[in-house]
């Protein structure tokens, strides 16, 4: 997740926790007032990204892509990794809505995850994902033959919401 992202979903998370405390009931207690207990805040959701093979990662490596030749005009190369939301637990701790766009884009490739197009418009990625359980998603770069060779320049940003 972007450092953005980041900031902005603990701006919102902040901004919901204090408005719930303002707005917090009180009940009467035979002529007391007792304030409702409100639950700890919970901590700004994170995401990881597990390469396979290497484990806990910032970045997954597409590799180096060639032409294989044929009748495709188009060369694709496909990478599997997980996410994880929030720290690693053995059951779910409730579900969130995963989301990627490109925060730059390369005209010169097609970007998919789980066979959707990412634009710089964020996309559902996965409802109801769990979380702290990975999470398997395929990453797919299709770059046309015809494209001048030289470095991708594109980067995927991740947006996590609770349902």
């Amino acid at each position: 997740m972007s450092q953005r992202t980041f900031s902005s979903l603990r701006a919102v998370m902040t901004f919901v926790l204090s408005i719930s405390l303002l707005v917090t009931p009180t009940l009467q207690a035979g002529g007391r007032r007792r304030a409702v207990a409100v639950p700890p805040p919970s901590s700004a959701l994170s995401l990881t990204f597990i390469d396979s093979g290497r484990g806990d990662t910032a970045a997954i490596d597409a590799g180096t892509m060639t032409w294989s030749g044929g009748r495709n005009r188009f060369s694709v190369t496909t990478r599997r990794f997980a996410v994880r939301i929030g720290p690693q637990s053995r059951d779910a701790r409730g579900t969130a809505t995963l989301r990627a766009y490109l925060e730059t884009t390369d005209p010169r490739a097609t970007i998919r995850i789980d066979g959707i197009v990412l634009g710089t418009t964020p996309r559902v990625i996965q409802r109801n994902a769990p979380i702290g359980i990975a999470v398997t998603h395929r990453l797919e770069i299709e770059i046309p033959v015809s494209a001048p060779e030289g470095p991708l320049a594109a980067s995927i940003g991740w947006e996590v919401t609770t349902e």
